[in-house]
């Protein structure tokens, strides 16, 4: 792979393309250890599976539905496929990506200490972890990606125009840009959800974490086809079946044809 040939910093097993920040990072962890999802090496490396007596038991096994969906669509391309995963944290879905036959993943954060924890936990020959703010100088190597994936982690950027355009430029024609497990509202929903973010982050005690997480509406993605949406029916209460409440979400960069 292209890092390996490069003078790229490497710390803990971990590349720099940008210069470490840990203002954001430090709050996170705190705010995730609070919430009891900061986990240990042995966890993580079972992860999306977790035992029964498990904290959050219910929301892994909705995750587990959600990641075998999009693994499952990405082996049947049947082709090499190079893949960024951004806010990979602590590298548990980077690592499922990597299973997947001819993948190349590199799993992309601002937070050290969760991309420790991946390198640690997670050693694949196709699998490298980088530290890296996107939107700095410095990060040219990462382009012409077949797959970009953000998973759980869009409400923690504040311009989702911005955002989105930054990781559609990062595609190779046809590439495609996949949005899991991630909250969007209608414009209607938005301050309601912000005051229940304020209430929850103060009662937490890290009140400024606020500041940090943002509300998007459904409008700034009309562009995105729906690849899965929650149906409800009154068979699957009574049966029990649950399944992730949130849509998956699929970007397709095409070539513009000019009209003469």
């Amino acid at each position: 792979m292209s890092l390996l040939k490069t003078n790229i910093k490497k710390e803990n097993g971990v590349y720099y393309l940008t210069q470490k920040r840990n203002d954001f990072s430090n709050l996170y962890i705190q705010v995730r250890d609070l919430e009891k999802r900061v986990y240990a090496d042995q966890i993580v490396k079972q992860l999306p599976s977790v035992s029964k007596n498990h904290h959050y038991y219910d929301e892994w096994k909705l995750r587990q539905k959600s990641t075998q969906r999009i693994i499952t669509y990405l082996k049947n391309l049947n082709r090499p496929i190079k893949i960024l995963d951004l806010g990979c944290g602590n590298g548990w879905f980077s690592y499922q990506l990597s299973l997947i036959p001819d993948s190349e993943v590199l799993g992309v954060d601002v937070n050290d200490i969760e991309l420790e924890q991946a390198v640690r936990v997670f050693d694949k020959p196709n699998l490298h972890f980088i530290y890296a703010d996107i939107f700095s100088e410095g990060v040219e190597i990462l382009e012409d990606f077949d797959i970009v994936t953000v998973n759980s982690c869009i409400q923690y950027f504040e311009d989702l125009e911005h955002i989105l355009s930054r990781l559609k430029s990062l595609l190779k024609e046809q590439g495609e840009l996949h949005l899991l497990d991630s909250p969007f509202y209608k414009l209607n929903e938005i301050e309601p959800a912000r005051k229940r973010t304020i209430t929850y982050y103060q009662k937490l005690g890290v009140p400024e974490m606020v500041n940090h997480y943002f509300h998007h509406s459904f409008n700034k993605i009309s562009e995105f086809e729906i690849l899965y949406k929650h149906k409800k029916s009154i068979l699957n209460k009574i049966l029990g079946k649950k399944d992730s409440p949130f849509m998956w979400y699929r970007f397709i960069k095409k070539t513009k044809t000019t009209v003469v």
